[in-house]
């Protein structure tokens, strides 16, 4: 397991969203987006949408085989 704690740098766009998605679902690891006391799942578009936005404090978390890449893809797009 992963864990990782940003500030979101900034608003995804529609595209960058989807791409933020299929990002997340190329990966066998479980992948969530906790801000405050509330975790969603970076799979779920409407998930993400509730959660990221800029300038917000997230910490990532992922779990499995790929987890490490997974971290490292998502952050990535949220930076």
């Amino acid at each position: 397991m992963r864990v990782k704690d940003i500030t979101v740098k900034k608003n995804l766009s529609v595209d960058e969203l989807i791409k933020f998605i299929e990002t997340a679902n190329k990966f066998e690891s479980n992948i969530k987006i906790k801000r405050a006391n509330f975790t969603v799942d970076a799979k779920s578009i409407i998930g993400v949408l509730t959660i990221v936005r800029a300038g917000i404090d997230v910490t990532i978390t992922t779990k499995g085989d790929d987890d490490e890449e997974a971290l490292k893809a998502i952050i990535n797009l949220l930076l």
